[in-house]
Formats: C-alpha cells, sequence, structure tokens
C-alpha cells in the first residue's frame, strides 16, 4: 500500500510540474494508454508462454550449473557447489570447451555470477540450508587476470539489513536466500529468493571491496522463486530466470522502470514452456537472445536432466533503436548499420496502430513489405513515392514486424516496428 501511495503521490507531481501522464506505456500490455509519458507499473499482459528455440544435453560435469555470464565472446558456467572451476561451454550445444580455476578461495554456495567492464562477480550468497549465513560475500575477480590465467580475486562482504533473526529454519525455509544479481554501471543489485512468500526483494551493494549492510531498494511479489538475473546495460533491460514450487519455469522481463528500482516498471512474467525444469541461469547473447541452463534434478521417479537451452525474446522486449538503420540483415534481431544515402528516412509513429509514414524516400516506385520475427510476409506493396509513402497496417495483428522498402534503385532500408 505504501509503494502505491508513493507512486501516486510520484505521478502527481510529475504531473503537476510537466504536464507528464502515468500510466502504462508499453504497447505489448493489455491496459497500454498511448498518452502515458511515465511508466507507473501497472501494465498487465496476456498469459505468454516464451519457450526455448532450442535445448541440449549438458555434460555431467557441469550437472549443478547455477550462473551464466557471456564474456569475450564466450559463454562461462559454474556448478553451485565447492567445485572452484569456470567452465567455457560451447554456444551452439553447450559442450564444455575449457575451464579455468580459480585457486585461494573457499567456495560455500555460489549461486550466480556477472560482469562488467573491468570484472567478472561471483556470489557466493546461497543460504537456504538453515537461512543463517554471516559469511554472505561476492567474489570480484580482474578480467584481465583472467585472462592471464592468474586470478586476482577479492572480496565484497555484506549482511541484510532488516534480517534480524538467526535462529535456523528449515531447509528451503528463510526469505533471506539469494541466488540473483547484476552488476550496473555503479554498483550490484541482489534479487532476493524467497521461499516463505514466493517475493523478491532488491538489495544494493557497492562494487568495491569491503564489508557492507546491503540497502533495501524495492520489493515485488513475483509468485515464484527467483534464480537468475541478467542486465542489458544499452536497452536497460533486466532478465530474471526461476520456477515455481512445483518446478515450472519462467522467466521475468522488467523495462521501463525508474532509476535503479529495477521493480517500479514494466514486470511481464512468462512460463518458458518447460515442465519439471530447474532453471537455474541467464546470460544476454545479443540484444534479444538468451542463453539459459537448468540443473540436473532427481526425486522419486522424476529426473531431469541439465540442459543448455536458447531462448529469443525479441518479440517481447524490442524496443525501437536510436542508431542509424540498416541494409537488410540476416534475421530480424542483427544489429543496425546505415545505407549510404538513406540515412535521412524516418519512420514514424512507432509504435503504430492505424498507419506508418515514411519520409525521406527518393521519388518513384518504391516496393513495401511487412514480415513479422518468423519471416512470415504480412504486407507487400507497391507504392508511388513523393518523399513519403504512408503504409496501412490497420488489419495488422499486434508485435513486432520487420519494415524492408526497396527504392528504385535497388538500395533496401529496414526498420524495425511495433505495431499496437
Amino acid at each position: 500500500m505504501k509503494r502505491i501511495i508513493v507512486l501516486i503521490t510520484l505521478c502527481a507531481t510529475l504531473g503537476y510540474a510537466k504536464a507528464q501522464v502515468c500510466g502504462c506505456t508499453d504497447p505489448r500490455a493489455n491496459n497500454y494508454n498511448p498518452q502515458a509519458t511515465v511508466n507507473d507499473g501497472s501494465c498487465t499482459y496476456a498469459s505468454t508462454s516464451a519457450s526455448p528455440y532450442y535445448s541440449n544435453n549438458l555434460p555431467t560435469r557441469i550437472n549443478g550449473t547455477s550462473g551464466l555470464i557471456y564474456f569475450d565472446g564466450k559463454l562461462y558456467t559454474h556448478n553451485d557447489h565447492t567445485d572452484k572451476k569456470l567452465y567455457q561451454i560451447d554456444t551452439t550445444d553447450g559442450h564444455i570447451l575449457d575451464s579455468i580455476v580459480l585457486t585461494g578461495i573457499a567456495h560455500q554456495d555460489v549461486e550466480d555470477c556477472d560482469l562488467d567492464s573491468l570484472y567478472i562477480y561471483l556470489g557466493d550468497h546461497g543460504n537456504n540450508n538453515s537461512g543463517i549465513r554471516q559469511n554472505l560475500h561476492i567474489l570480484r575477480i580482474s578480467k584481465a587476470s583472467l585472462l592471464t590465467g592468474t586470478p586476482q580475486i577479492d572480496t565484497i562482504w555484506f549482511s541484510y539489513p532488516d534480517q534480524t533473526d538467526f535462529s535456523t529454519s528449515s531447509s528451503n525455509g528463510t526469505d533471506f536466500d539469494c541466488e540473483a544479481f547484476i552488476a550496473t554501471e555503479d554498483s550490484l543489485y541482489l534479487f532476493t529468493k524467497q521461499w516463505v512468500s514466493e517475493g523478491s526483494v532488491i538489495y544494493a551493494l557497492p562494487k568495491t571491496p569491503g564489508t557492507y549492510s546491503a540497502r533495501r531498494v524495492s520489493s515485488w511479489n513475483v509468485g515464484g522463486l527467483i534464480t537468475g538475473a541478467t542486465y542489458n546495460p544499452r536497452k536497460k533491460q533486466v532478465v530474471l530466470c526461476g520456477y515455481s514450487s512445483l518446478l515450472m519455469p519462467f522467466v521475468v522481463l522488467l523495462y521501463d522502470y525508474t532509476g535503479n528500482d529495477f521493480f517500479s516498471g514494466n514486470k511481464r512474467k512468462m512460463s518458458l514452456g518447460l515442465s519439471l525444469h530447474q532453471v537455474e541461469g541467464i546470460a544476454l547473447g545479443d540484444d534479444y537472445k538468451y542463453y539459459l541452463t537448468n540443473e540436473y534434478f532427481s526425486r522419486s521417479i522424476i529426473t531431469t536432466n541439465a540442459k543448455f537451452h536458447k531462448l529469443d525474446l525479441t518479440d517481447y522486449l524490442y524496443v525501437a533503436d536510436t542508431v542509424p538503420d540498416t541494409v537488410t540483415p540476416p534475421d530480424t534481431t542483427t544489429s543496425l548499420h546505415p545505407v549510404e544515402g538513406l540515412s535521412d528516412i524516418v519512420v514514424y509513429p512507432n509504435p503504430a496502430r492505424e498507419k506508418i509514414t515514411v519520409e525521406g524516400l527518393p521519388q518513384g516506385q518504391v516496393e513495401c513489405t511487412l514480415a513479422d520475427t518468423k519471416g512470415r510476409v504480412a504486407l507487400r506493396k507497391s507504392l508511388f513515392s513523393d518523399g513519403r509513402v504512408v503504409i496501412p497496417i490497420n488489419r495488422r495483428t499486434r508485435g513486432t514486424y520487420t519494415l524492408k522498402v526497396v527504392t528504385p534503385k535497388g538500395k533496401e532500408f529496414v526498420k524495425k516496428v511495433i505495431v499496437r
């Protein structure tokens, strides 16, 4: 209730000061408000399953896979027990390519990892056994030293300011467990795994070695157990992974938030279409494609192998880039590069509902094609350009599309657009 009052007060203040409107700013949402300029976290979505487009068994040496990072063009994972190795795995199928031994450290329960421009961070803060650990910490490893084979490691120690009871709880009976964190430009942010309430609290930590009381940022009733996190600094998006008490995995997409309160904006939870998978690790491959792993699970007559997955979230996370647009890419998720002679072309509105206007085109007959993320053509028109064309889209299904315009001289202009 306090959080709602704060949001209402903030919106009222912003609205008075800058004539801003609070509401749902995501065109993909059920309750999208095209007049809203400030996201108040109220967006709701239809039930959605975003299934991986590729899955493969992992080697038994990494049955306890618990975290993932994409570093120097390579993918790394680690086990969640006393194994002191980082394993480099192939981005094609997850087989082990190499391993790095982290000497001079004592692991207890390393549950996640992340990185920034200078360091890799390993979070030894698993606390599900009895909930009373008082040696929670994150290891900071110099990336340069890791590449030379002599890792330089220091430690960030922390405690939770609101954990005052350290009496032993039952296994998986604490709200002060943590298996997910991200490294942003200035801080580390932990997302707790609350076994009892199935929520999550965000705590902030400095990125420098020392001993700290973590700063509580905000909380959210996830309705599940958060086990991994990854951050896209270019898009300002966070993706969490986790699973329910029945081992039904999910991802949570966080974006359009205020500052570093990642729960203040859109919070879209989607199932992964993988039953009985204890998904633990997630890493960003490019802007919208993600890698995930689940650890080995066996109980009674149920056994699930440790697996490697690839997930495409373009349809759910794509936002218009501010970088120049491109020649036809090999697929709809590639980076955008400028096209000589077409740098003045603009497309608006984007997102759009009734029509799209393309301005800055040369005069003459142009071919316009609109295709969905699977490459299926939704619209194809030949139009005469007097410097601009107007493309009707009022009968198109909501979603992300690729618009391709071929000029009279055969040059191709490509732009991602959202139909709302």
